[in-house]
Parts: C-alpha cells; structure tokens; sequence
C-alpha cells in the first residue's frame, strides 16, 4: 500500500516533464481517442454539431434572413461543445477507467503522471477545437484570417481549460453517474449564464468573468467586426486556465487520480 500511495504521489513531480516518453504518451492518446468515439461519449460533440446547424435554421426561419443570427448560433454550439465534451467526456471518462480500474495499473506501471495527464488532455483538445471548427462551417459563419486566428486560439485555450476543469471532478467521481451529477452544476452555470447574458445586464457582467462568456463575446466581436477580445479577456481567460490547473495539480498531489475510491480499495 505504501508503494502505491508512494507512486501515485510522485507521478506529477518535478521533473515530471523530463519523464515524458513520446512513445507512452502516444500510446495513452491513441486509448484515449478510442474513448472518445466510443458511444458512450461520441454523442456529444455530434449533438454539438447537430444544435448548431439547427439553431441556425431556426433563426432563419424566424428572422427571415433579415438579421444574422449565425454568430449567435456558433456561439451557442461552441459552448455546447466545450462544456460537454470538454468537461463532461473528460470527467466521465476518467471515472470510467477508475471503474475498470485502468487508473490503478496505471499509477503501478513505468507511465508517469504527466504522460497520463497530457495524454488525456490532447485528444479532448484535439477533438473540442475540431469541432469548433466544423460549427463555424454549420452555423453559415464567416470571418477573415486575423479572425479564423483569433476563433481558434481562444476556443482552444478555453477547450484546455474546460478540459482540465473536467479533470478536477474527474477525481472524485467514483463512477460515470456521479460524474454527470457532479458536472451538471457546473455545465449549467458555465453554458446558460453566456448563453441568456444578453437579456439581463448583471448576466452579461457576470458572463464577463467566464471563459465560456469570453467565448461567446469574441465571437460576436468578430461578427460585428470589433476588437477581439480585449486585455481584460486575456488576463482572465490566461487565469482561468492557470488557476484550473494548479488547483488540479494541488488536488491531485492531495488525493491522486482515485480521490475517496482509493481509501477504499487499498485497505
């Protein structure tokens, strides 16, 4: 017991980077992604493309044509995306291996910390930022080169930040179910807070302070031909992704991947 608690307490230490093997680290993402198409879990950036091009139709239809709507509806799927498959499928698919108990052969085996952590935040990256993409193609948008730039950088950084948020839950959850119990808040607060900002001023300030918000607001920047984003949004989109990751460190040097299921099955 104490070489386990030994090995799931160093995994992420100093020199955790110089640990990282490209051929480990490959091998945990080619699982990873396998995860990711699974049915369990490929649903949702498909429903993610699916709500967008229908909110695209939908406000054709009821504007007519005569008002662009289609940044509203890439903002709505992109949020979508970035909070379901971003922090939903990465909680539930850790809680998924602890079910299986992939996680404690791990934490036994010669893959370090870092690999298992990069390698599983890689592909969610990956596949977050290609649906992003495809959304914009969707939802009828369009935008010039210095705003595609802008588009991907900053739903990239907030995908990561989704995606390491999913982590933190990750590690509490025992299972799949008390993943989506435990995500649900959090998904509501992060999706439908940006999502009806515009109806209600203290909405649209507390949006602000999202990188979901700061999402949703670039995007309609780049509609309406505005700045961006401005220094303000970097500072907080840089912190929130910053602050989620120390917190996930911090969490995971208390508990390791296995959080209260690890007292459990070690005694």
């Amino acid at each position: 017991m104490k070489n386990n608690q030994s090995a799931a307490n160093n995994l992420l230490g100093n020199k955790s980077f110089k640990n990282v093997h490209l051929r480990k680290l490959t091998a945990i993402m080619e699982v990873k992604w396998k995860t990711l198409f699974s049915k369990n879990f490929i649903i949702m950036p498909v429903f993610s493309l699916g709500f967008t091009y229908l909110m695209k139709v939908i406000y054709d239809t009821i504007s007519e044509g005569a008002v662009d709507m289609s940044a509203y509806a890439l903002s709505l799927g992109v949020l979508m995306n970035i909070c379901m498959t971003g922090i939903y499928c990465v909680a539930a698919s850790l809680a998924e291996e602890k079910e299986k108990n992939t996680l404690r052969t791990l934490m036994t085996s010669s893959v370090s910390g870092m690999e298992f952590f990069l390698g599983s935040l890689i592909p969610v990256i990956a596949m977050t930022t290609i649906v992003n993409v495809l959304c914009v193609f969707l939802s009828g948008f369009s935008m010039n080169a210095a705003g595609w730039v802008s588009y991907v950088l900053i739903t990239l950084v907030s995908s990561a930040t989704g995606a390491v948020i999913g982590m933190i839950f990750g590690i509490f959850a025992r299972n799949q179910m008390s993943a989506g119990t435990m995500t649900t808040p959090a998904l509501l607060i992060f999706m439908m807070i940006p999502m009806f900002s515009y109806l209600n001023e203290t909405l649209e300030k507390i949006s602000g302070f999202f990188f979901t918000g700061i999402v949703s607001e670039a995007i309609a920047n780049i509609g309406s031909g505005t700045a961006v984003i401005d220094m303000k949004g970097v500072l907080i989109l840089a912190a929130e992704f910053l602050v989620s990751v120390v917190i996930f460190l911090l969490l995971y040097r208390r508990n390791g991947f296995e959080s209260e299921s690890r007292v459990m099955a070690w005694k």
